[in-house]
Order: C-alpha cells, then structure tokens, then sequence
C-alpha cells in the first residue's frame, strides 16, 4: 500500500508558538528539551515530524483563550483577550505569527490562500511522495464570540482565514461546549454571523457546539460545513463530563450535508477509560480506539466519505496524553496498517488521510 499523506484539520500553532511554548521548525525532541511545563503537554510537533509521517496541509488555529478561561496574569494580547477590542488585535497577532513563519521558513512552510496555492501544495504531496516539501497551512479561526462587528469577517477572510468555528466557550451565537442553561440554538445574531460567512465563502466549523446548536446551524448554513476536531458520544458514554462530542443524530446531519468530521487524539477525548488527571496507563488507549471512531462514523454513512484526522495537537494536551502507539504526530502513518486489518481499502485510507479535507477545500477555496 503506498504512503497516503495527511491533511490534520486542527492544530493550535499559533498559540502554543506565541505562548513561548513551542517552535514549530525544530523538531519535537529539540522543544522538549527546552521545555518545562507539565509533562502532559510536551511537544507532539515539528517540521521533521510532519514530513515524516507525511502531514502535508494542517489547518492551523486562530485560538485565543476568553475571560473567563483564563489564569491570572495570562493576558499577554496574542494568546488572550478580554474585550472585543483585544479579541481582534489578538487574532491579528495569530495571523502575523503564520505570516512570518511562512515568510521565514518557505521551504518549510507555505499559507493556502486560494486554490493555486492549494493546488501547487498538494501537487508536491502527490507527485513527489519521497521529498521534502512545506506544509500548507490553511487558518482556521476557533470562537469568534468577541467579534468587534460583522465587517471584520471581511478582514479576517482578507487576512487568509478560510474556516470559521463560532463558538469555544458559547453564548453569543448559540449554545457551546462551556454553555450553560442555554436552550436556545442559533441566536439572531448567530444567523446573522452564518449569513455573512456563507456570502463570503468561509468553511462553517461546527465543532464544540452542542448538538441541538451543531444541528440547527448545519440547518441553516447555506455555505460549506464540517466538523475540524470532534469525537462520538456513543462511544464515550453517558456520563461524559461535558457535552463536547456529537451524538449520532448529529453525526448523521453531518453526513446528509456531505460533511467531514475530524477525529481527536486526545486520550480522554477517545475512551472513559482513560482518567484525566489520573495515572492511567497509556496503554488504555490505543490507535485501535481512534479506529473506533473512524470506523462508527464510516457505519453510520455507510461510506468512508466523512470520517478524517483532527487531532487537535498540542492544543490542551501533549504527549503523553495520546494514543499509546504515539510519540509525535508522524505516529498518525501507523492507522493505515490498522484501518488495513480492519478490511479498508486503500482508497478508504485515502479518504480518511486526505482525501475527505481535499473535497471540502476544493469547494471552498476561490
């Protein structure tokens, strides 16, 4: 079976960057050695480790904690904010920081702003599967609750982000991940936001959203919609903390608008096995799991048309807190022999690496 090179729809560079924790063009080892926060969150990243497990387009995040997620003496107005106003200089900060890294590092990196650059990045990945190439970063903004006014969505589109995930926390636009008491879906102003996205082209990102939110929003949205880094409730339980994952009603919305989910492999986000906070062994929770999210979500399409990889490194977890098998992110080329043994064929594997991500940019991008 040929290598098939990966598009990971959600990593938090921007922020773990401009946080100081992390430099993306070492490699994951070298920033380990360097680093001393808790042992959860070391490196999974590094441009070695990209090209070696052949992550060749990441959608790179525009996140920035809200008020009330904040430790004190976390506000530094890149990787916080606690107005409107610093929500946008904050996202600014974000989109320079992939401005220089892209600008410093061609050979490293390249942004993908419009169909050409997608095209030239992809051809790379493709034609030449044994060299070296940058991995295209397509920008992702994740929350977007302190928008100072509907006229910065033409800003942001200007500035190079393609996909839009309206809530991280919840409130403004409809019921979120940290909401609440919060019965309503989409507010007025939420269909006001989801109108002004679709006319002008963004991807629709309805992770953390709660799923009576998820469903009316891929109602309503007339534009292109997908899920960046989500999970399955079923296979998590009842009795999970929080309502961050999708049920199958919603799952299957997803698939009814030709939707694509990302799979998280993040150790509690996959199995009720795994304790956060606790000294569970990291064999609780295996490569054989994420396939178990990959796998109910292609049953419940009956196709492998929408399952795909977000994995949300090195966003609120690291290493170890990751499937078993895996030290870094090149670990991910290891699914295919799983997904192999489960009677996948390679054009499957294709799909969930690559190819799902691929028909939704194509869609979008101008």
């Amino acid at each position: 079976m040929n290598t098939p090179f990966i598009i990971d729809a959600h990593e938090d560079l921007a922020y773990e960057s401009l946080y100081g924790k992390f430099d993306y063009t070492r490699s994951a080892a070298d920033n380990r050695k360097y680093y001393n926060g808790p042992e959860e969150f070391q490196c999974t990243i590094g441009w070695p480790e990209l090209q070696k497990g052949r992550v060749g387009i990441v959608f790179g995040t525009v996140f920035m904690e809200p008020p009330d997620n904040q430790s004190a003496g976390n506000i530094n107005g890149e990787t916080t904010y606690e107005t409107n106003e610093n929500f946008h200089t904050a996202a600014c900060a974000q989109l320079d920081f992939y401005d220089r890294l892209a600008g410093d590092h061609p050979d490293q990196f390249r942004r993908i702003l419009n169909r050409a650059d997608y095209d030239e990045v992809v051809r790379g990945w493709t034609e030449q599967p044994d060299s070296e190439h940058p991995v295209g970063l397509v920008t992702l903004m994740e929350g977007c609750e302190y928008l100072r006014s509907f006229d910065d969505l033409s800003l942001y589109y200007e500035r190079g982000i393609r996909l839009i995930g309206p809530v991280w926390a919840g409130g403004r636009w409809c019921a979120g991940t940290r909401s609440r008491d919060f019965k309503d879906a989409l507010t007025d102003d939420g269909k006001t936001l989801l109108r002004k996205m679709s006319e002008l082209g963004f991807i629709l990102d309805v992770s953390h959203m709660k799923n009576h939110s998820a469903m009316d929003a891929l109602d309503y949205y007339d534009g292109v919609a997908a899920a960046s880094h989500v999970n399955c409730n079923s296979l998590l339980g009842e009795d999970f903390p929080i309502e961050r994952h999708f049920n199958d009603e919603t799952i299957k919305m997803l698939i009814e608008h030709d939707g694509v989910m990302g799979v998280v492999l993040y150790n509690f986000f996959l199995s009720s096995k795994w304790i956060k906070g606790a000294d569970t062994p990291r064999n609780v929770v295996t490569l054989d799991t994420v396939a178990d999210h990959i796998d109910h979500i292609c049953q419940l399409a009956g196709h492998s048309r929408t399952a795909a990889i977000g994995t949300d490194f090195d966003g609120g977890f690291g290493y170890p807190a990751i499937p078993y098998e895996m030290n870094d992110i090149s670990d991910l080329q290891k699914l295919a022999g799983i997904l192999e043994r489960r009677g996948y064929h390679e054009d499957d594997i294709a799909n969930i690496f690559h190819g799902n991500w691929q028909r939704i940019l194509e869609r979008a991008l101008k």
